[in-house]
């Protein structure tokens, strides 16, 4: 099972601590498309999280399990009652009522408290500084949170959508099956705010302002979680606290390597199990009727350039050194002890005012225009001399951006105890080229997680056949001790 979680992991290619939650809706998912009805759904979601090693089996009791079926009810019962036959209910999907389920029963299962006390003290340290004159005050702080979420938590959007509705209808929360009817039309209008502040342009400014705030504070979390009860006594100390920062910025740099690695084998594994789907059903094929023989020489570097390439570009990362974790150890010490003074820093957020300049706006258009024909021609330029027929050069390029976004997702996450964005002086050159590149693959990578084929593959052609198996093992083995049990 743990094979299988590790290739479940590297095709999803999501954030390793939002994987139990991915986990959870996809059970659900695959047992209310084949049954429909809460029956025993609890139970058996909990059977295979426990057998996938998703969470250990001292978290889970009866009380757990009757908790998480009257939560799996309620939910069923809005799908019964507002979704039915239809997947979506004025503008509100059913995967986004999935993500709220799963997220409740994460939080049911494993508690988010210690996550959420972290995300609201960033919450309320960064929200002074953002200076939106022309909005609604509640929706600032809105906005705001998000950008927390997404920038120092990571969170997905299922988590922040769950999170904002804590805050927002606390009441949906914990409430029986029979007594959730009442809550619906509340619970239908406030997800339609969430979702519209979600999409909000400003939230990707605000959350890029954010993220550039967030390295003390990471720092500073792992400090908390490490030092538990004793960190109130620590930080009386300034030297001593100081000292266990450092430690503890030592610690993170050393493991920089490790999860630049681990990073790296997911993406090549990601890669792989994609290529082995476009060259079995669309560049050997093509190859063999179009030109009645197949382009190994083709095949090859489709197959080996990407993943060398990755390591490359990702593998050479750079450590922080002393310099660095000064600068987080003064800034932590200013965020503690003279936390009041953080609204009077000049390093605000405001939306920019954007000056409409029609002209200027075309020929930079054009300009950032040509840097695309220029990147994707000069890579059509040597396939062609290298003899690449159109699908082997589709199939070069769709790889190239991805394993390019990858590496800059890799290299962005390696650096996030970094207070200062070092950059050499050949970037600019470099991004005028990468940029196109980058933007392609971030748009792949998006739409493929939306069709990606080895989900459904994993799901109900891997996955459910080896859950029956486990599932008619688990019952002889209950069979097997209640017959032990009436000879003793």
């Amino acid at each position: 099972m743990r094979l299988h979680r590790f290739f479940r992991n590297a095709v999803e290619f999501r954030a390793e601590h939002l994987v139990r939650r991915a986990a959870i809706e996809r059970i659900l998912k695959r047992r209310i498309l084949l049954s429909g009805a809460a029956g025993d759904l609890a139970e058996s979601l909990v059977v295979e999280l426990l057998w996938a090693r998703y969470i250990d089996s001292a978290l889970i009791d009866n009380e757990k399990i009757k908790e998480i079926d009257a939560i799996i009810r309620r939910y069923l019962l809005l799908r019964h009652d507002l979704f039915r036959a239809s997947s979506t209910n004025a503008g509100i999907s059913w995967e986004t009522i999935m993500g709220l389920l799963s997220s409740e029963i994460e939080d049911a299962i494993v508690s988010g408290s210690k996550r959420e006390a972290l995300n609201n003290f960033v919450y309320q340290a960064i929200r002074p500084k953002i200076r939106v004159t022309d909005g609604d005050e509640r929706y600032i702080n809105m906005q705001t949170y998000i950008a927390v979420e997404r920038a120092f938590a990571q969170s997905d959007d299922a988590l922040i959508i769950y999170e904002l509705m804590k805050l927002i209808q606390p009441s949906w929360f914990g409430l029986s099956a029979d007594k959730a009817k009442g809550e619906f039309p509340l619970l239908l209008a406030n997800l339609r705010l969430v979702g519209s502040a979600l999409r909000d342009p400003m939230g990707d400014a605000l959350t890029r302002y954010v993220r550039k705030q967030t390295p003390p504070f990471l720092l500073l979390r792992d400090f908390l979680l490490q030092e538990g009860s004793k960190a109130a006594a620590i930080v009386q100390n300034k030297e001593e606290f100081a000292q266990s920062l450092s430690q503890i910025a030592a610690k993170r740099y050393s493991e920089t390597g490790a999860k630049v690695r681990r990073a790296v084998i997911r993406s090549i594994i990601y890669i792989f199990l994609t290529k082995m789907v476009f060259a079995l059903a669309l560049e050997a094929p093509f190859d063999l009727f179009i030109h009645k023989r197949v382009e190994y020489f083709a095949l090859a570097i489709n197959a080996i350039f990407p993943p060398i390439l990755l390591f490359l570009v990702a593998g050479f990362t750079s450590i922080p050194g002393p310099d660095n974790t000064k600068r987080l150890v003064e800034r932590i010490e200013k965020i503690l002890y003279q936390f009041d003074s953080l609204k009077d820093e000049t390093n605000i957020f405001t939306p920019k005012v954007i000056v409409r300049r029609p002209i200027l706006t075309a020929i930079f258009s054009v300009f950032y225009l040509a840097t695309f024909l220029l990147s994707f021609g000069l890579i059509a330029y040597v396939l062609t001399a290298l003899h690449f027929n159109i699908a082997s050069q589709i199939i070069f390029v769709f790889f190239i951006t991805l394993v390019s976004f990858f590496a800059y997702r890799i290299r962005t996450s390696a650096k996030e105890y970094e207070m200062v964005d070092r950059e050499g002086f050949i970037s600019p050159l470099v991004d005028f080229f990468f940029l196109p590149i980058l933007r392609v693959g971030h748009w792949l990578s998006r739409e493929i997680a939306k069709i990606n084929i080895f989900i459904f593959l994993f799901d109900f052609i891997l996955e459910a056949p080896l859950k029956v198996i486990f599932e008619v093992a688990e019952e002889w083995i209950r069979f097997i001790r209640a017959k032990k049990e009436e000879i003793v």
